[in-house]
């Protein structure tokens, strides 16, 4: 190995040691703020990760950047995950149904998703955790299209929105009824102005399958909080 190649090599193996570091301190930190919510300080991430200091602040400057940090990785494995299958529908009352369906089975499946979420004070949890900006664009696309009937965009989305949190909020203190993401999703229709018969339809439609990766923060706490 020539001088060239060991120094890609060890550009590479150091560039690896620091994803890892960064990996396991955001699944410190879900662990940590789902437990302890914005009371959790740098100290108890430190100590969940068995870092040092040191090694804390050449990834993060305050707790907040850190829960930021955690945000976008939820967002970026679920939220966008969830939005791919979302898409694949034309009709937003289906895409309602859908989305918001798969989202409540993601809040039971993952309980630090929902403890993670009902943590957060309000309204970042409302805008950041809850796929807000998917639900406006569908509501909006319903309204315009007359699928949604005597019903503002934004009440619509913040409705559909404090449905989800209610039901994170509630996952914290017991286990959800495995009926309640489709009875949430046909009350959702229901209020967007659907005939009941039209929502009870739509919100007991066969779900589409997804699955997060393996290596997702998501399923990695998940293993670690079992």
């Amino acid at each position: 190995m020539n001088i060239e190649d060991t120094q890609n090599h060890r550009t590479r193996v150091a560039a690896q040691r620091r994803e890892k570091t960064r990996a396991k301190l955001l699944e410190s930190a879900l662990l940590v703020f789902a437990k302890k919510g914005l009371h959790a300080v740098i100290d108890d991430v430190i100590a969940q990760a068995g870092v040092a200091r040191g090694s804390f602040y050449n990834y993060f400057r305050t707790n907040e950047e850190l829960m930021e940090a955690v945000a976008g990785e939820l967002n970026n494995e679920l939220l966008l995950a969830i939005d791919n299958v979302v898409r694949s529908y034309e009709d937003p009352a289906e895409r309602i149904a859908c989305g918001t369906r798969l989202l409540l089975h993601a809040v039971m499946r993952f309980p630090l998703y929902g403890t993670f979420m009902a943590r957060l004070p309000y309204p970042a949890a409302n805008t950041g955790f809850l796929g807000s900006l998917y639900l406006q664009r569908d509501v909006a696309l319903g309204v315009e299209a007359h699928r949604f009937k005597n019903i503002d965009q934004k009440v619509g989305t913040d409705l559909l929105a404090g449905v989800v949190l209610s039901a994170a909020y509630a996952g914290t203190r017991e286990a959800l009824n495995p009926e309640y993401p489709g009875a949430s999703a046909q009350a959702m229709l229901r209020a967007l102005g659907l005939e009941n018969q039209e929502a009870e339809r739509l919100s007991s439609l066969p779900l589409p399958s997804f699955e997060l990766p393996a290596d997702s923060l998501l399923r990695r706490t998940n293993l670690l909080d079992c």
